[in-house]
């Protein structure tokens, strides 16, 4: 069997299974499953350990992006694992591969994106590697943080007339990618600044993500890296429940409806499956919800915790599948 038929969630399962894999045991509090490794921390606390790769012509093409925005985005993907868990980054390790060609002033530019991404969200890098590559630059960074016991925010939490709610816009990013792919970088970013600065510099939610924990209300989370069509089945499966969405209540900008007109893609499918726009995805007690959206600002209620099945709710009451976002392999 080829890893394109097994996709990435099969193949983690296989090789725990295997034995390869700690599922817990020892001074392992979580393992696989959730956005971040949970282990004993100091203080009481507890250490959160995630790690990330952006690999050249798969996650980003070197003409779309420069080294700052590579930079920074490559510790933005990891920060973000963090934040779903509702914690606090702290330190962070990069551990690159680089053609030997590559100029050094683009490396300098590289780390000032990293390092000024770390810094934003409280951490800072500590250490890491360097490597050369014959083939595609690669890019792995390791984020580690800290979350009080009473805060940590795991996947399998959602319960039944849980509210679902997110933070942001969802299909910024991918709209950004298509308009790259369309119109290339100068005119994609003379069209449309907001959507492809969503797609090469994210902004992970750890304010956000705090400040959510911090209401006791929400009972699962996770960010939003390969797409609600994708993601949201991960969070329902982890809590052994199913969800609604409703399409009209999805947050979609006005910008991101122009691009969907000029690209023939219809927004809400954007909004949907498009990944990489890392926002935050909660169950929330339907109670309080209002106390939740205060609490974090620019976030929508777009669903709903049921017993059953994943299905979106369209505008004229019928439902349907919801459409699935990335998936590592398969692409």
């Amino acid at each position: 069997m080829k890893l394109s038929e097994l996709g990435e969630e099969a193949l983690i399962k296989r090789l725990a299974e295997q034995g390869f894999i700690a599922k817990s045991g020892s001074g392992l509090i979580v393992g696989i499953g959730d956005d971040a490794a949970v282990l004993p921390g100091p203080d009481g606390m507890y250490t959160l350990v995630t790690t990330d790769m952006l690999t050249e012509r798969i996650d980003y093409l070197p003409e779309w992006i420069t080294p700052y925005e590579l930079g920074w985005k490559c510790v933005a993907v990891s920060i973000s694992d963090i934040a779903a868990m509702g914690g606090l980054p702290t330190w962070t390790f990069p551990s690159i591969g680089l053609k030997p060609d590559t100029e050094v002033e683009s490396v300098d530019e590289l780390y000032r994106g990293m390092a000024e991404c770390a810094r934003r969200f409280g951490s800072e890098i500590a250490g890491g590697d360097t490597n050369s590559v014959k083939g595609d630059d690669t890019f792995s960074i390791t984020q580690l943080g800290q979350v009080e016991p009473d805060k940590i925010m795991l996947r399998s939490g959602a319960k039944i007339g849980d509210r679902i709610l997110v933070t942001g816009h969802l299909g910024d990013s991918r709209s950004g990618l298509e308009l790259l792919l369309k119109y290339g970088t100068e005119e994609a970013r003379r069209k449309f600044a907001h959507l492809v600065e969503s797609h090469v510099i994210p902004m992970p939610r750890v304010q956000e993500a705090r400040a959510a924990v911090g209401t006791g209300a929400v009972h699962a989370m996770m960010d939003l890296s390969d797409g609600l069509g994708a993601d949201l089945p991960k969070l329902c499966k982890a809590s052994g429940v199913g969800a609604v969405i409703y399409a009209d209540k999805l947050p979609i900008s006005d910008e991101l409806r122009r691009a969907a007109d000029m690209l023939d893609m219809d927004a809400t499918q954007l909004a949907a499956s498009g990944g990489e726009d890392f926002e935050l995805l909660m169950a929330v007690d339907p109670a309080a919800v209002d106390s939740v959206i205060l609490a974090c600002g620019s976030t929508t209620e777009i669903g709903e915790i049921v017993d059953g099945v994943i299905q979106m709710s369209l505008s004229d009451g019928t439902r349907q599948s919801l459409t699935s976002g990335w998936e590592h392999f398969a692409q």
